[in-house]
């Protein structure tokens, strides 16, 4: 296994404890480093950035459908997880709305529900309009025309719950190596040899785990194959009553919203207020700040109640993304024995808990469905792969002004 996150751990409990194999895990820094550890903590149903529409008439109804329920077993894997390892990660109810960022959004979210219900036949979706948003304490301010509620999804605490499942993968069997970059990997008859600074590791099989962070020069069919992007995140201070009631969270769901560079937020056990956002291209002091001080002017635009009250934590991590906006698992081509899962696309921890598992049985030759893209579809090159960071500055100009205007 390279990689200690949610996929690499989730996949060694299922390689040690389910299918009895000798198990280890190899991360580059500590357990958890990466975005298992750097996230917002959202468990979501969400299967990929491609539209309900698309996905209709591109993939057909069926396979539609079979992505709902993907995103709802992977939701459920999570649950799951933490009930059978007694995992102490603070989950919170169920309860994801995706606001209308903009007053025209909220008749398009309407329309999404009655594709969810009608088309698809996933009816645990609901639209919220302004006055049952704020009726129902879900949601107040400029932002809250309507939304979206769907009624799987949770938040939990990221770190406990990556060390959970690091405990659970140990209690299996599997060894863990953190500290262990694989710095050079090569084949001798049917073993793969991984080399890391302090030994190398002899492995019939492989499970490549390491999402937004895959080195380019791994292995050679990851070259060009994934696109990291900066996730970023700020926690306020506690908010008194009175500011949480002019917010209007009254409740611990999670929430999105409908912009393309989207912002996602959720009140936190201790009564902090989580915010976050996608921007940024290089990790320079300079860039930080300022990325920085984007959530807090967010947060002010959104809720001027809130104005000047600044953050107390900030973190950033990498999400990762596919050609095709769409997470993968499946095989290396030519090569059956390295399974790989990745390219959540933001929406790692249910995701990840769920296709780290489908890895380990790929790898060892059980039969995984194939009836969406995310396990028909091999992971697809980017065109000009040295273009990846133009294109995404690129998006992040065309995304700003479609989120500001249209």
């Amino acid at each position: 296994m390279i990689g200690g996150g949610y996929t690499g751990l989730a996949a060694a409990r299922c390689l040690a404890g389910t299918h009895g194999l000798e198990t280890a895990v190899l991360e580059a820094h500590r357990i958890g480093w990466g975005a298992s550890g750097r996230n917002g903590g959202f468990a979501l149903i969400s299967v990929g950035k491609v539209g309900l529409e698309e996905r209709i008439r591109v993939w057909g109804i069926e396979a539609a459908r079979r992505s709902i329920r993907i995103g709802v077993e992977a939701v459920e894997t999570v649950r799951e997880l933490i009930s059978i390892e007694s995992i102490g990660c603070d989950p919170q109810p169920d309860g994801w709305l995706v606001a209308a960022h903009r007053p025209g959004r909220a008749a398009e979210l309407q329309e999404q529900v009655r594709l969810y219900r009608d088309v698809l036949g996933y009816r645990d979706v609901e639209f919220l309009d302004r006055a049952r948003l704020g009726q129902d304490g879900y949601l107040r301010g400029d932002s809250a025309d309507g939304a979206i509620r769907f009624r799987r999804g949770f938040g939990l605490h990221p770190m406990k719950y990556v060390r959970g499942l690091a405990s659970a993968a140990a209690r299996r069997g599997a060894a863990l190596f953190d500290r262990s970059p694989v710095v050079a990997w090569r084949r001798e008859g049917s073993s793969h040899l991984l080399l890391t600074p302090t030994g190398t590791m002899r492995a019939r099989r492989v499970v490549v785990a390491t999402n937004g962070y895959t080195p380019e020069r791994l292995h050679p069919f990851f070259h060009g194959r994934v696109l990291p992007a900066a996730s970023n995140i700020v926690v306020t201070r506690p908010l008194t009553d009175g500011e949480w009631n002019e917010v209007g969270m009254l409740t611990t769901q999670v929430y999105s919203d409908t912009r393309k560079l989207l912002f996602y937020w959720r009140r936190l056990a201790d009564g902090r207020l989580l915010f976050g956002g996608r921007a940024g291209v290089i990790d320079t002091p300079a860039g930080l700040f300022r990325r920085r001080q984007a959530l807090e002017s967010a947060i002010a635009a959104r809720w001027p109640v809130l104005r000047g009250i600044g953050s107390d934590y900030f973190w950033h991590g990498n999400v990762c993304l596919s050609s095709d906006l769409m997470p993968h698992v499946n095989t290396v081509e030519g090569d059956p024995s390295v399974a790989y899962a990745m390219a959540y696309l933001g929406s790692g921890v249910a995701l990840a808990s769920h296709c780290g598992g489908l890895a380990a049985d790929l790898v060892v030759g059980k039969p995984i469905p194939r009836d969406t893209p995310l396990t028909a579809a091999g992971l697809a090159r980017f065109p000009l792969p040295f273009l990846r960071r133009a294109y995404l500055a690129g998006a992040y100009v065309a995304y700003g002004i479609k989120d500001r205007w249209l």
